[in-house]
C-alpha cells in the first residue's frame, strides 16, 4: 500500500476524473442592462407601495374600509336586494293592484324607465284586476302583509348592526308597521312627482330629490332605531344616503331602459329580472354605504372646511 507524500501538490479536479466547477450563469445575467432596469423598477414600485400604505394607514378611508369589512358590506347588500325582490316587490305589486293602479307603470316610473322599457317591464305582471281578484279573500293577503314586514325588519336589523345597538326582535314590530305605512303612503303620493322633477331638469331633480330622500331616510333611521340614536347623529347618515340615492337614480336612468329592452330581446323575461336585480343590489349598497359613511363622518369629526383646508395644503 502506497502512502502519499504530505508535501505532494493536489491534482486539479479535472485530473482526478471529476468535471471542473462551472460558475453560475445567473451572475452574468443579473448584470445585464435589461435585468438591472427591471430590478430598479421593481424596487421603485415596492417603495411606492410602502409609501402608499403608510399614507393610507389610520386615515378616514382606511377606517371606512374597516367598518364596511366588519359589516360584510357586499354580502349584506346582496341579501337585502334578495329580500326586496322576494318580499317587497310582491308587496308593491299587490298594493298597487288593490289601489287599482298598474304596478309596472308605478315601479317603472320610480326607476326612471322610458315608455318602451316600461311596456317591456309590464310583461312580468298581470293586470291590476287579475291580481286583485287572486289576492282578495285568500291567504295571499297574509303573505302580502308578511312580505312588507320582512323588508322593514331586515332594514331595521341592518341599521342596528351599523350603529351597534341591541336587536329589538318582536318589540320592533309596531315600528316596522309604521315605517311600512309611511313608505307606502309616500310611494303613492309621490308617484307623479318623480317624472315631473325629471322633466324639470337635472338641477331641479337633484335638489328636490336630495331634500326629499334626506328627510325620508332621516325619519326612517330614527324610527327603525326606536329613537335610540339622536337626530343630530343620524343627520350625516341621512344626507349621505340621500346623496348616494340621487346619484344612483341619475346613473341608472342613463342605461337601465336600454338594458331592460336588450336583455328581454336576448334572454326573455329572465333578462328583465337580471336588470331589475342589478337595480335592487344598488339600492342595498346605497342604504348600507350611506349609513356607514355618515357614521364615519361623525366619528372622525370630519367637516367640509377641514377637507378643503387639507386640499389647499396638499397643493
Amino acid at each position: 500500500m502506497s502512502i502519499e507524500s504530505p508535501g505532494a501538490p493536489e491534482q486539479p479536479a479535472s485530473e482526478t476524473g471529476r468535471p471542473p466547477r462551472q460558475r453560475p450563469a445567473g451572475g452574468k445575467a443579473a448584470n445585464l442592462p435589461g435585468v438591472r432596469h427591471v430590478r430598479r423598477a421593481t424596487e421603485w414600485g415596492q417603495r411606492k407601495a410602502e409609501w402608499g400604505q403608510r399614507k393610507y394607514a389610520d386615515t378616514s378611508a382606511e377606517y371606512l374600509q374597516r367598518r364596511l369589512t366588519g359589516l360584510d358590506f357586499i354580502n349584506q347588500g346582496m341579501l337585502f336586494a334578495a329580500t326586496l325582490l322576494l318580499c317587497f316587490l310582491p308587496f308593491l305589486i299587490v298594493a298597487a293592484a288593490l289601489a287599482g293602479k298598474s304596478s309596472a307603470t308605478g315601479i317603472g316610473r320610480r326607476m326612471g324607465l322610458s315608455k318602451q322599457a316600461t311596456d317591456v317591464f309590464g310583461h312580468l305582471f298581470e293586470s291590476p284586476s287579475a291580481t286583485q281578484a287572486a289576492v282578495v279573500g285568500s291567504t295571499s293577503m297574509v303573505f302580502f302583509v308578511l312580505g312588507g314586514i320582512a323588508v322593514a325588519s331586515t332594514l331595521q336589523a341592518l341599521y342596528e348592526r351599523v350603529f351597534d345597538v341591541p336587536h329589538r326582535g318582536m318589540k320592533g314590530l309596531p315600528l316596522n308597521l309604521i315605517w311600512l305605512a309611511v313608505t307606502l303612503g309616500l310611494a303613492f303620493l309621490g308617484g307623479g312627482v318623480g317624472p315631473a322633477m325629471r322633466h324639470a331638469g337635472p338641477a331641479v331633480f337633484a335638489t328636490v330629490g336630495l331634500i326629499y330622500f334626506t328627510g325620508y331616510w332621516w325619519f326612517s333611521l330614527w324610527l327603525l332605531l326606536a329613537g335610540r340614536v339622536s337626530w343630530r347623529r343620524l343627520f350625516p347618515c341621512a344626507v349621505a344616503t340621500g346623496l348616494f340615492w340621487v346619484g344612483m337614480q341619475a346613473v341608472f336612468s342613463l342605461f337601465i331602459s336600454g338594458m331592460i329592452i336588450s336583455d328581454e330581446k336576448e334572454y326573455g323575461p329572465i333578462g328583465i329580472i337580471s336588470a331589475l336585480m342589478a337595480y335592487l343590489i344598488a339600492i342595498g349598497v346605497v342604504i348600507i354605504l350611506g349609513a356607514v359613511v355618515g357614521l364615519v363622518w361623525q366619528e372622525r369629526n370630519l367637516s367640509f372646511r377641514a377637507a378643503f383646508s387639507k386640499l389647499r395644503r396638499a397643493r
